[in-house]
């Protein structure tokens, strides 16, 4: 009994040791990550950007654990740094496909109900697929609806950047409309007690030639008389 476990742990590792060479990573979000020629920055770049989501066949990971060696669509192969990869396709990926999944889904859901209606003789059979698409449509509907969620967190977090932004423009815009009150303010109040002064100054003349005027006439009067 002993023998046989041995036995078939050694071929399930030999199997995984096979099958490792095939195994498809997935470049990570919102990178465009350089394909080197070795293991390390120093070594040529074979391909500048693989955007993220592009899928790389995986060949092997160097004796650190830091690199490993991929192939891309066209053949080339080179070394990529570990927390790049991922062994699942991205959210965007994820989203795509579980997006267009789910458009098949209606389609087919609009055409088994067209089915439904045109052939009444098998009722039963299409009730069944009926329910079957509707609870795989629901299904991927949540996913769907928990991929969004996912990615509109990101887009959260550039929306609050972006509200703050506009309102500190805002506040900018405020704080120099009110530095330019300010002034005009000081530049009325200035030329308001300009004109009060020269208001004065002008009254102050009239009342001097007005006195003036008086006192003439009564001398001129008391000379005649």
């Amino acid at each position: 009994m002993t023998r046989i476990i041995l036995l078939i742990a050694l071929l399930s590792s030999l199997c995984s040791h096979s099958v490792s060479a095939q195994e498809t990573r997935y470049i990570s979000d919102q990178l465009f990550v350089p394909l080197r020629s070795g293991q390390g920055n120093q070594y040529r770049i074979i391909h500048r950007g693989l955007p993220s989501g592009t899928a790389v066949k995986f060949v092997e990971q160097s004796e650190d654990g830091e690199w490993s060696l991929v192939e891309v669509r066209n053949g080339d192969q080179g070394w990529i740094r570990n927390q790049y990869l991922l062994e699942e396709p991205t959210a965007s990926v994820k989203l795509s496909r579980t997006e267009a999944e789910l458009q098949k889904l209606r389609e087919e859901f609009a055409n088994l109900q067209n089915d439904y209606r045109d052939l009444s003789g098998d009722r039963s059979s299409a009730l069944n697929n009926l329910s079957s698409l509707t609870a795989q449509r629901d299904q991927l509907a949540e996913e769907l609806a928990t991929i969004k969620q996912l990615s509109a967190n990101a887009i959260d977090l550039n929306q609050r950047y972006q509200d703050l932004l506009k309102k500190h423009q805002m506040l900018q815009t405020e704080a120099d409309i009110l530095k330019a009150s300010n002034q005009r303010l000081q530049n009325d109040k200035t030329y308001n007690q300009w004109i009060y002064g020269a208001s004065i100054l002008g009254i102050g003349m009239i009342f001097t030639l007005l006195i003036q005027s008086l006192s003439n006439r009564k001398r001129k009067s008391e000379w005649i008389s």
